[in-house]
């Protein structure tokens, strides 16, 4: 039994094939953001307030610098496409 994909489906195809990808390699980055940064670490560099709030102080993760990095190309992207 074939599977025959027409030339009009191709591209949500691709489409949904690059966000499989794109979703997988942000959950890898997201889990490993912590090795290097153990939570003894993040307690040590905290800054406590009256014992009820603590504010975490930190390198950058990997997966947020990625993150950073999707946003300014999608918005030079944008702005190229629609200006």
């Amino acid at each position: 039994m074939s599977i025959e994909v027409s030339q009009a489906q191709m591209p949500s195809l691709i489409l949904l094939f690059v966000l499989l990808v794109t979703v997988f390699i942000a959950i890898y980055f997201g889990v490993k953001s912590g090795d290097k940064y153990s939570v003894e670490d993040s307690e040590s560099d905290a800054v406590s307030f009256a014992g009820e709030i603590k504010e975490g102080e930190g390198p950058m993760t990997t997966f947020l610098k990625i993150g950073y990095l999707v946003i300014i190309v999608w918005a030079v992207v944008y702005l190229v496409l629609y200006l």
